[in-house]
């Protein structure tokens, strides 16, 4: 992920928890938050209780490389916070696209297709 594609500081994070909505499925977790920008950014969080740092980071790892497979589909001017939950743990890059992208459509985030 680009580093003007990502949220970086924890205020941002907490900005995003206090003020934003959210949708979760089984696998992932998503709050979101409407910004004036025209960049949507996104930032990921993974509990110790997951798994070991190598899971986390596999999982995260997942995580950002669906957002940039679908940065396109998404709608501009939004900050996300994607929460990793304990079923994620395991899954493969589809299951987690998958779940990713089940999260977008939830939350209503998702361009129309043409």
């Amino acid at each position: 992920m680009r580093r003007d594609t990502r949220l970086t500081v924890g205020k941002e994070y907490g900005e995003v928890y206090s003020r934003g909505g959210s949708v979760a499925n089984r696998e992932l977790a998503l709050y979101f938050l409407k910004k004036e920008s025209d960049v949507t950014r996104a930032g990921t969080s993974i509990s110790r209780r997951v798994g070991t740092a190598v899971v986390r980071n596999r999982i995260k790892r997942l995580i950002k490389e669906s957002f940039r497979k679908n940065e396109a589909r998404i709608k501009e001017g939004y900050d996300l916070v994607f929460i990793a939950r304990h079923a994620a743990k395991g899954k493969s890059f589809h299951e987690v696209e998958k779940a990713f992208i089940d999260v977008l459509s939830k939350a209503g985030l998702l361009r129309e297709e043409r």
